[in-house]
């Protein structure tokens, strides 16, 4: 990696990280309020709405999921009318079914209470915050080609701008609805609202500035183009399909088997899992425009170079928050949401972040599928998961005392054998590598987490006392040892070698 390409990849991780942290913060200081103030249950319709919008993601993600992909390689070769085209049938494509969609969606929202268990006592607000949380959906899918541009011209850190500045707004307009008017849940529909019309102009803005050559035309639609993006993306939409059976149905199941209270509950639970899926994504978006770049100009030592290392910094991430939360959850949970069942939260947490450990290193690996094009095989392990998955928790559910913890379990074991067995195994394949490729990047990678778990648990033992300082104290100390263990475990000789180097030019 060039010097230049891995201080615009350290802005791109910068940016794009404040941005995550941004959206911690809304529901660090969001979930405790409302369950105090509304509920748990009221809590888990945030979530269902946007379980929601993950099942219309599965078929506009027929058409976008290749759209970068194809956009990006005729525009870097040169052919912009073929990029172009590719562009216009993406955009007027994804704007028809998006606003399908959107009338589908609203049509659920309004006739919630017939097929979900939804309290009385707030069944107008959920209806009002599916609408709004659905209307986002329209103005950020029809937009979301767009978007291309950034990854076209590697121009990420931008977008992170936008991101971090749509955050700031959202949490803003929160802020003064939450703090000046009886609390409502549509409030964090309009707050989301606010930041995907944030994100829509930020994505403008990077396309017009940045890929003047990329134009949009009526007349450059062709249903040939959309008959390749179909061709392949629908995989993708079989993909997400998998995904939604694997972690998109579970309060659905929750809701109907059990009771919206349990359904809060696991909404709480899945918060922050769904803080460390973006952090993952975090990376790997960092990295998708290197790995266009060298799969573009067939440099396969650059591109599986890029791979290894984006796998340890995912994984970095991954360990220190699944050791992190292994040691000092119980205390987080104590000082946030001290009116919660904590015996019941702690249990559920661990298992679903166990569920994304194993995701952290994996993660950016994905690209490689739409890079190459062979997406069918992992799709179908991906979808054939997802049955087992749902079959396992409504079985589990029905017929053991399990009860919430069988919706965790089911999903961390399934999740698990993909991205330990299938993933790395099928990746090397399309990479046209041995089967055993990834797991020697795999093995420090969860070798350095198993060191980090006792050690945060000491660390954790050395601050006895229950405050916010103590646990802010003990968690910044086991997030810098955490990086020392990572970094004396995960990476070879020559990554230190490089990275002390580029340190000591820098001090």
């Amino acid at each position: 990696m060039t010097e230049n390409k891995g201080k615009r990849l350290l802005l791109t991780l910068l940016t794009t990280g404040v941005a995550t942290l941004l959206a911690f913060g809304i529901n660090f200081f969001i979930t405790p309020f409302i369950t105090s103030r509304l509920g748990s249950d009221a809590y888990g319709f945030i979530n269902l709405s946007n379980t929601f919008v993950s099942y219309a993601l599965i078929g506009t993600t027929a058409i976008t999921s290749f759209a970068t992909r194809y956009i990006g390689i005729e525009y870097l070769q040169g052919n912009y009318e073929r990029s172009s085209r590719y562009f216009s049938t993406v955009l007027i494509s994804t704007g028809v079914f998006s606003v399908i969609l959107f009338v589908v969606l609203v049509a659920a929202g309004l006739n919630l209470d017939h097929f979900m268990n939804v309290p009385e006592r707030i069944l107008p607000d959920v209806q009002y915050l599916m609408i709004l949380v659905f209307f986002n959906f329209l103005v950020v899918n029809a937009s979301t080609c767009f978007s291309c541009s950034a990854y076209i011209e590697n121009k990420l850190s931008v977008f992170g701008l936008f991101q971090s500045a749509s955050y700031i707004i959202e949490s803003a307009l929160l802020l003064v609805l939450y703090g000046f008017f009886a609390p409502k849940l549509a409030y964090f529909g309009m707050g989301l609202l606010a930041a995907g019309l944030v994100v829509m102009a930020g994505n403008l803005y990077i396309f017009k500035r940045y890929t003047p050559m990329l134009k949009f035309s009526f007349k450059y639609f062709e249903f040939g183009y959309l008959k390749n993006l179909l061709a392949n993306g629908v995989w993708n939409s079989v993909n997400q399909l998998g995904n939604t059976l694997n972690s998109g149905l579970d309060l659905v199941v929750v809701n109907l088997m059990l009771n919206p209270i349990a359904m809060g509950q696991v909404a709480i639970s899945k918060t922050f899992s769904g803080v460390f899926s973006r952090l993952f994504q975090l990376v790997s978006t960092a990295f998708q425009p290197l790995f266009l770049d060298s799969y573009s100009k067939q440099d396969a030592d650059r591109l599986h170079s890029d791979l290894f290392l984006s796998m340890k910094l995912a994984g970095t991430i991954s360990n220190i928050l699944f050791a992190g939360f292994f040691a000092l959850c119980p205390l987080f949970y104590r000082l946030w949401i001290p009116d919660q069942d904590l015996t019941v939260l702690y249990p559920l947490t661990i298992l679903t972040v166990a569920c994304s450990a194993f995701e952290g290193p994996i993660n950016p690996l994905y690209y490689v599928y739409t890079l190459t094009v062979k997406n069918k095989v992992p799709c179908f392990v991906t979808l054939i998961g997802g049955v087992v998955n749902v079959a396992g928790m409504v079985l589990l559910i029905a017929f053991t005392d399990l009860g919430i913890y069988a919706v965790a379990l089911t999903t961390t074991v399934v999740m698990g054998f993909i991205n330990l067995v299938t993933n790395p195994i099928y990746i090397a394949y399309c990479l046209g590598q041995k089967p055993t490729f990834f797991y020697p990047t795999l093995g420090r990678v969860f070798l350095s987490c198993g060191v980090m778990c006792p050690l945060f648990t000491l660390i954790a033992n050395a601050f006895p006392s229950e405050s916010w300082i103590s646990f802010i104290s003990s968690a910044l100390v086991c997030a810098l040892a955490g990086c020392f263990v990572h970094f004396a475990i995960a990476f070879s000789r020559d990554e230190k070698r490089i990275i002390m180097r580029h340190f000591a030019r820098k001090v």
